[in-house]
């Protein structure tokens, strides 16, 4: 996976970072720039050269600047004072490439350069971090969710006091429709309903792909909500039409504590409503 097709869904990461040119801040002085995060609320300054990155600036280099009283030194001069070695990744770069960098060089943040080499973004480690933690929990395919994650939040929630909905989605003749027009087909479809899941919940559910052409919803709701949920999903995907086929499914759901005492018994129940559904279409 390259660098640039990355993204990073973290607001805080996307505010972090404020770009200046050299020409507008090297007669700047040291209390001039902590002015500058304060007023612009950021954790690192880059400051670029021809739009090319020149020298990064923490707020850790501005405390300890001032700590040195050194407040009136003009930046330029403190950057001579205290050179530091860009360290950068092409956009190009693979991810691991980039993770090897920030291990090799114990750096928290690393600037991204474009293919001109100017400044495109820069990666901070612990978004990275979580960004890989994520990527072992999701399904390579359709990006839902895994069965590993599935579990682990079945043990999560075993004994909560809440209302949880479980829905079972399997794609009718899935098989045939892989055999008869090819895999690249099937992937499409897979990605299809993936993304009509996604768009039919909320924030605080979760959608996973189980394998094959499998998939499981924990909605966080009422039994009322989880019905109409499960509904308008089954409806979407009945509608799904891709190179002039027509896609449909089987569906079942069941509510946590409203039909089971423990929640794997809701989710054995909707496992088992979803086959008596699929009976029907066979």
């Amino acid at each position: 996976m390259k660098i640039k097709t990355l993204n990073f869904d973290n607001k805080k990461k996307k505010n972090e970072v404020y770009v200046v040119e050299l020409g507008e801040v090297k007669h700047k002085t040291i209390s001039d720039i902590s002015k500058m995060f304060i007023n612009h609320k950021k954790d690192i300054i880059i400051i670029t050269k021809e739009e090319k990155p020149y020298y990064l600036l923490t707020a850790t280099d501005i405390i300890d600047a001032l700590v040195a009283h050194y407040d009136n030194m003009t930046i330029i001069n403190f950057i001579d004072k205290n050179p530091k070695k860009i360290i950068s990744v092409s956009e190009e770069d693979s991810l691991f490439d980039a993770y090897r960098l920030m291990r090799s060089f114990k750096i928290h943040h690393l600037i991204v350069v474009n293919e001109k080499g100017e400044f495109s973004k820069v990666i901070n480690f612990y978004d990275f971090a979580s960004f890989l933690t994520e990527m072992a929990l999701k399904d390579d395919l359709t990006g839902l969710y895994n069965r590993r994650f599935f579990d682990f939040l079945l043990d999560k929630y075993k004994d909560a006091d809440i209302e949880i909905g479980v829905v079972f989605i399997d794609l009718d003749k899935f098989k045939k429709l892989n055999d008869t027009y090819g895999h690249t087909f099937g992937d499409k479809v897979l990605k299809k309903v993936a993304s009509i899941i996604s768009d039919s919940i909320r924030e605080i559910d979760y959608a996973f792909r189980l394998g094959g052409d499998e998939f499981v919803i924990l909605v966080f709701a009422s039994s009322e909500i989880l019905s109409k949920i499960s509904e308008r999903i089954k409806e979407k995907i009945k509608n799904i039409n891709i190179d002039g086929i027509s896609i449909s499914c089987s569906i079942g759901y069941a509510h946590y504590p409203t039909e089971s005492k423990e929640l794997r018994e809701a989710v054995n129940l909707a496992d088992q409503r979803m086959y008596e559904d699929k009976k029907k279409r066979d």
